[in-house]
């Protein structure tokens, strides 16, 4: 009964009605993710003098151009300073810039946080959740980002990284859920890598600016993220 079911679910996923939103569809067509970073912040995204941007954030975003489009190269990235300016420029897909995930950030309905992909140490003592920052017009392209992000922690859970990137992992169903290719996951593990490797290349020991995992260990190693089920 459960497979019959399955079935049916994809099958209406393939109906004329069954479209991605329109965001995903004109990026698409765009052929490039437009992701508004930071220009001036090492280790989360940082300009280079040949105009390349190196950092976290900077990979997520490409991580996000590999599922989405097929290539992490295919990223156009635009300096931003406040959330304001996001909201002015329709053009803009999505922004990671080490912003918190706030009530009113959020609340008044234009925009929307994607899944914390970073705590940071805030005053008081308190972890500040680090989120990407979304329009609220496609839930389509929400709901792919959401899991691009799950999809990089569950990667380093289960040992797939850049080397064994084609190991059958997740199960082709995956994409045609979220309105990806089935090899959604593994080539952005394998042009990226999973969280563990973005991570070490921009904040680890040998990185530029290091900064001890801490809390942004996976829970297993006793930190704070957990990644979904990705199936």
């Amino acid at each position: 009964m459960w497979r019959a079911l399955a079935l049916l679910f994809f099958l209406c996923l393939l109906l004329p009605g069954a479209q991605a939103g329109e965001r995903l569809d004109a990026i698409r067509r765009q052929g490039s993710l437009v992701c508004g970073v930071s220009a001036n912040d090492p280790g989360f995204a940082l300009r280079q003098p040949d105009g390349s941007y190196q950092g976290l954030e900077a990979d997520l975003c490409r991580a996000v151009a590999a599922a989405v489009l097929g290539a992490a190269t295919r990223v156009r990235f635009v300096p931003l300073e406040t959330v304001h300016e996001f909201l002015a420029d329709p053009r803009i897909d999505l922004v990671f810039h080490r912003l918190s995930w706030t009530l009113t950030r959020e609340a008044p309905g234009q925009l929307e946080f994607g899944p914390v992909y970073f705590l940071e140490a805030g005053p008081q003592g308190r972890l500040e959740p680090l989120a990407p920052l979304l329009r609220s017009d496609d839930g389509d392209f929400a709901r792919a980002v959401r899991w691009v992000v799950h999809g990089l922690l569950e990667a380093e859970l289960l040992g797939v990284h850049r080397a064994n990137a084609e190991a059958p992992w997740p199960a082709a169903e995956t994409g045609m859920a979220l309105g990806l290719p089935p090899d959604w996951a593994r080539r952005m593990v394998a042009q990226v890598g999973n969280y563990a490797e973005i991570y070490e290349r921009n904040l680890g020991p040998g990185a530029p600016r290091s900064l001890p995992r801490g809390p942004n260990r996976l829970w297993r190693d006793g930190g704070l993220l957990v990644p979904l089920l990705v199936h």
